[in-house]
């Protein structure tokens, strides 16, 4: 989506504002998949991720009036999306708290340690290990990583100073080489132990 001009969105803008259904039926065609992926980023569910757009999507419509085309509606929509998505985790917890006790990292970290390192195990480990991280530096780094966006352009989005959000990354990135580096130990050590 990062190929979409701003001038784009800000022609989609002007549309929503005169209620113009092709322009919000373009916007919706051209920025799901980017968003979905992005709710999926949060929530982890493909079916809740759906639902979160197609609130975001009423929502916009609902408030088209309000949209401002002198503000990037691509960064509304990417708080709308996460707003949304965090949402519908806090209620998730709420409601599930023995569940997510059961889903806790230190209860998932030893599933999968007689299984053979491959590309599938450590692709669900790297998630999980994003998945653990305080929310903002989590946020910061599916930006950085998975949608491609620079750091001043992450920094325009969560409101924060660009050296904030080259902070998180780094911690980011710091926190998955730190489990990485301890699995991949771990795994060799039980290879070990096995040749024996």
């Amino acid at each position: 989506m990062r190929s979409i001009s701003e001038d784009q969105f800000r022609s989609w803008s002007h549309g929503l504002r005169n209620s113009d259904r092709s322009s919000y039926a373009e916007l919706f065609d051209a920025t799901y998949n980017t968003f979905i992926r992005y709710a999926m980023s949060i929530v982890h569910d493909q079916n809740a991720a759906a639902d979160i757009l197609q609130d975001v999507f009423m929502k916009l419509w609902y408030i088209r009036s309000d949209v401002d085309p002198k503000r990037s509606l691509r960064s509304l929509m990417y708080h709308m999306v996460r707003n949304y998505a965090l949402n519908h985790e806090r209620r998730k917890k709420r409601h599930a708290s023995e569940e997510v006790e059961a889903d806790h990292p230190s209860v998932r970290f030893d599933i999968l340690v007689d299984e053979k390192l491959d590309a599938d195990v450590l692709q669900a480990k790297i998630r999980h290990w994003i998945d653990v991280m305080p929310p903002r530096r989590k946020e910061a780094f599916i930006l950085s990583r998975y949608e491609g966006f620079s750091h001043e352009e992450i920094a325009r989005l969560m409101d924060l100073a660009p050296k904030t959000v080259n902070n998180h990354i780094i911690l980011a990135l710091q926190h998955l080489r730190s489990h990485l580096s301890e699995f991949q130990e771990r795994d060799r050590v039980v290879g070990d132990h096995k040749e024996r």
